[in-house]
Parts: structure tokens; sequence; C-alpha cells
């Protein structure tokens, strides 16, 4: 163009050029971020239109995950993951009746020994909410708080809290009604909180909470069950199964009728006195939930089954004192339905050296749902296990006298009992002692030696008369089962022993930028792992990479620095996040002596020994 200078030109030029590479960058940057900013998306729904006052309506909190995203399960098996969590914040008169998470699912991933339970491509969590008759008829709103950790296949965001606004309309007597979002709310299953449901606060629970939530409670009820007619064989119980039968077979003068009618009478004391403790349990809210956290509640519990051990290994023999030995006694004492009633309510007291181990965890259990109606149903259940043999045997009194003597095989099963106890009591301690230096050594060398001994003593060194070809098939069975079992214990890899390092391998320091200077100044590599408590990957890529022999060698020569990223909401983990662009969590950043980053060396997520010591050996070759 005649009168432009061509310099002018190719000057205007590259600046466009530079601004739109600059907005490319810019672009893939925001996409960046959002990507990793919103990879779950909430959204909160109601089923009706209106709720009248008196009436339920249901809540649909549903979670929206992007491709190669999951949150964990409500119900979690691992104490390192967040569990995702729905609450309602409500308005006076509106009270939640249940909450239903969906069926997780199991996925393995790199830097887990076991599947972990998740939710992925779309979660839909349900709260049954239900209006009080005297609440006045208008607009209100509720806000579903959600609690949720994103992770893909390496690694982990920061848990995060979402809070959403629903408008809830209570309706007027005259007012239509109607159904609305019938396709979300096909997809709950409400049916298991308009029952016995109690799901808690948090949705979190025993063993026993989490069958319940993925199998429904037949299964739990059958489990119970069997769990109570499996307590017979205990040396505290089985002893006593003919004694009982043949006495009130005594009273009943051989009619069979009137035997069972006295067996059973004595099941239902035995019941109502375990229901009565699961009502109790109930009643107190997770009251001794709270006390299990104790350190000195703790150690008492272990010290008690200690001592019952040693009871079960003969060392002295526990009795009930004399009052309350002279109160059975006099319940056995009385004739008819009476007596058997008072039989079965004491009958507590001689069983609880063996079972009372096995209710405390069924206590701690209801006491953390707080539901008094479940309480008393599973104790009642229990109970009912307890006692089938008697309701049985009483049937075919005349045959009592087949039952296995419980003689010397007896003795046999006392001493199992004992090693099961202290078992128990090493396993109630276990968080304790994971504390302590060697912790994690020290738990599972303690557990894995008791199973090794007991295992070899019971099935081959305790002498026995007895010759019974089913009795020393299972005692052999027990003397091979459970070394191995021990020796499983000590030599799995994520127990540490296998690895040949402490626990925590590499030594780090807290991150502090005077290291930094320092290590600069010292012409010394830099190595920092941004880890969180929350996050998992972090926690394997402890226990099976920074432990290693191999590892704490190879970065040997440099400084080594942890970043806390837990508490997302400091100004310090904020600046962190930001100046070294930290996108997830476990990510790990190699500094050459000259204090720069190789960002091509970054790990992002969980890594091998063998890939981390790689990318080790290129920083020190500088390659």
């Amino acid at each position: 163009m005649p009168g432009i200078d061509k310099r002018y030109l190719i000057t205007l030029a590259a600046i466009a050029t530079a601004w739109l590479v600059v907005a490319m960058v810019g672009l893939g940057h925001a996409i960046e971020i959002d990507l990793f900013s919103k990879p779950v998306t909430p959204r909160a729904y109601s089923s009706l239109s209106s709720v009248p006052a008196g009436g339920q309506v249901q809540i649909a909190v549903v979670l929206e995950l992007a491709e190669q995203w999951h949150v964990n399960a409500n119900e979690i098996n691992d104490e390192f993951l967040i569990p995702t969590t729905v609450s309602l914040e409500t308005p006076v008169g509106f009270e939640v009746k249940g909450t239903v998470y969906p069926k997780a699912i199991e996925k393995k991933f790199p830097f887990s020994d076991k599947p972990l339970l998740l939710f992925e491509k779309e979660a839909s969590i349900g709260v049954l909410l239900e209006v009080a008759p005297d609440v006045e008829p208008g607009d209100t709103k509720i806000t579903a708080v959600v609690t949720y950790q994103a992770c893909d296949s390496e690694k982990c965001l920061a848990p995060e809290t979402k809070r959403i606004e629903l408008p809830i309309r209570v309706s007027a007597p005259t007012e239509a009604i109607d159904a609305t979002h019938a396709d979300i709310f096909s997809r709950i299953d409400f049916a298991s909180v308009t029952g016995l449901a109690n799901d808690g606060a948090d949705g979190q629970g025993s063993r026993l909470g989490a069958i319940i939530s993925r199998r429904g409670y037949i299964v739990a009820f059958l489990l119970v069950f069997v769990w109570g007619l499996a307590l017979n064989l205990t040396p505290c119980v089985y002893p006593i199964i003919p004694i009982t039968v043949s006495y009130f077979g005594g009273q009943a003068r051989g009619q069979t009728s009137r035997t069972f009618l006295l067996a059973a009478v004595y099941v239902l004391g035995m019941a109502l006195m375990y229901s009565t403790l699961g009502l109790i349990a109930a009643l107190t809210g997770s009251i001794l939930g709270n006390l299990l956290q104790n350190e000195l509640v703790v150690g008492f519990v272990a010290l008690v089954l200690v001592a019952l051990a040693m009871s079960m290994f003969g060392l002295y023999e526990i009795r009930v004192p004399a009052r309350l030995s002279n109160l059975a006694g006099a319940s056995s004492g009385k004739q008819g339905s009476v007596g058997a009633l008072l039989m079965g309510l004491t009958v507590g007291i001689v069983a609880a050296p063996c079972i009372g181990p096995f209710v405390l965890a069924l206590l701690t259990f209801v006491g953390e749902s707080g539901n008094p109606v479940l309480g008393f149903t599973l104790f009642f259940t229990l109970a009912l296990g307890l006692g089938f043999p008697f309701l049985f045997l009483a049937v075919l009194s005349g045959s009592i006298t087949r039952l296995p003597k419980s003689g010397e095989w007896m003795e046999w099963v006392k001493k199992l009992f004992g090693v099961i106890l202290i078992a128990m009591a090493i396993f109630f301690l276990q968080p304790h002692i994971e504390d302590l230096t060697y912790g994690n050594v020290i738990y599972w060398t303690s557990m894995g030696a008791l199973f090794i001994i007991a295992g070899i003593f019971l099935g081959f060194f305790k002498k026995m008369e007895s010759n019974a070809l089913l009795f020393l098939v299972f005692r052999r069975f027990v003397g091979i089962a459970a070394p191995l079992f021990g020796l499983y214990l000590i030599l799995t890899p994520g127990h540490i022993i296998a690895s040949g390092s402490p626990k925590g391998g590499i030594v780090w320091n807290e991150y502090d930028d005077k290291l930094l200077v320092q290590a600069k100044k010292g012409e010394r590599y830099v190595l920092i792992d941004f880890a969180a408590d929350w996050c998992l990957p972090c926690k394997e890529l402890d226990h099976k990479t920074f432990s290693r022999q191999e590892v704490v060698t190879a970065t040997s020569e440099f400084v080594t620095l942890k970043a806390d990223l837990t508490n997302t909401a400091s100004d310090e983990v904020r600046r962190l996040r930001e100046r070294y662009r930290i996108r997830g969590v476990p990510t790990v950043v190699f500094l050459d002596k000259n204090g720069a980053e190789r960002k091509d060396l970054r790990v992002f997520g969980f890594v091998d020994k063998t890939e981390f010591i790689e990318r080790v050996n290129k920083l020190k070759a500088g390659t």
C-alpha cells in the first residue's frame, strides 16, 4: 500500500499474532481450569410442586460427573477417603426422615491395594422430608449441603462443599399438588427410609450398616440371627444348653408341648434382656461410640478382653458374683413359666465372658444409628438366634443325651476363643499403636505373630486325647490356616514389613521457602511432595513408593519437602497452589540445583518406584 511503511505493517502483524497466541493460550488455560474446577455439577429437585402440612416430600440431589471423574461413595472402605454426604438445612417444622444413597460401584485403581467404593457418571441421592401439621401454607426454601471429593485414576482434588437452595411451597388444603421430575425419583429407592431406616446424620455406620445399605434389612437380620446361633458354640453357652433343656423336661414330666412352652418363655426372657440393651444403646445416641474414641476407655476395653482371654487359657476362673449367682439360683428354683422367664433374663450374666465382645460391636452400631426400633429388633433377633437351639432341643428333648459332651474338645475351643479375644484387644488398640514410631510394623507384626504361634500350638502341640475324625480335621485346619493367615498379615506390602522400610521411608521436612534458598545456595536438588490428609493416592504414594529403600537411596542427595494442602481454605495453601500451579494431589515437583523446576519430570498422581526413580535419574543426568 502506498504511503505506508512496510516495517509498520510487519509490526502490526506481529502484534496481532502475539495477541492471537496469548488469547489461544488464555482460552486453553481457562478450559483447563474449568475442567479441573468443575468435574462435579450438583443439582437439587423436589418430587412435588407443593407439599401439604403434615405430609412428606422427596428431595433428590443429583451429582453429574464429568468423564473420567468419580466421587467416593457414602460408604467408604478406607479411612483416608472423604465420603459423599448430603444434608438439608430446613426451616422450623421440617424434619429429615432418612437419606438414601445409590449403590456404590467397586473399581480398582493403580494407587490402591483394594477396589474402592465410588459413584461415577451420575449419582442420585434421595432425602425424605416431613412437614409438621402446624406449618403455615406459603413459600419457603431449604438448602441442600453436598460434600464430595472428586478424583480420577491418578489424583484427587480437594474436598468441596456445595450449597444448593431449593424452593418449597407448603400448600393450602384445597390446593392441587402435582408430581414433578418422575424420571429422577424413579431411580431412587425410598423404601429403605419409610420403615426402620435411619442412616444418621452422615449416613455412615459400621460394616453392619454397610450391609443394610447395600443388601437390605432382610440380609442384615439374617446375619444377626446366624451370629446369635453361632454364639451357642462358645464355651460359656454350650455347656448350659443340655442342662437347661433337661431342667425344663423334668418340670414338664415328659410332655413335649410343656417343655417347648417353658423353653419359649426362657428364650423370651433372653430376648427381653438383650432388646433392652439395644433400646438403651439407641436412646443414648452415639455416646457409646464417642466413648470408644477415648484412649482410656479403649485401653480399659483392651484390658478386659485380655483378662477374659487369660481366663479362657485357664490361668484363673471368672465367677459370677455371689449375689447374682443366688438370684439366678432363686430363679431356677421357681417352678413354671415365671422361673423360666427369670432364668432367661439372667442368662446373659453367665454368657457375658464369651459373648460380651460380640454384643459390644452390635451395641456400637445401634448407638451410632440412634434408632430405638432398630436397636430393639436387632437385639431381639440376636436373642432368637441364641435361643433357637433351646426351642429345637425342647421338641427333641428325648435326644438331648446325643449332644457331644463338653469335655476336652471344649477346653480346646476355650483356648481358641482366648486367641480371638487377644486379637480383638490388639484390634481395639490399632489407631493408638499406629501413632507410634514404626506403629504400622508393630501392629501387623503383633497380629500376625499371634495367629502364627496360636495356630501351631493349637493345631499340633496341644495334646488331646480325643480321636474324633471331625475334630481332628478341624484342629489340623486351624494349625495350617492360622499361621498362613499370620504370614499374610505380616508380609502384605501395604503393611510395610515387605518394603523393608519404616513408616514414612523418605524423611520429609515441612515446606519452607528458607529451605529452598539454602538448597539453591548449596546447589542441591529439591523434591517437593504436595499432599493432603484426605488424599488416598498420596497415602499410597507414601506406602508403595516413598517407603521403598531404592527410592530413599536415590533421593538421599535431595532436600525433601512436603507441602500439606489439607486445609484448602488457608491463605498459605492458596499461595502454594497458585505459585506451583497445583491442580490436584498428589503432585511431586523436581527442582534442579539452580532452583528451577523440571516441568517435564513433574509427577501428577500415583507412580510406582520404577517410574519415580527414572525421573530422579533424569534430573541428576540433566536429560
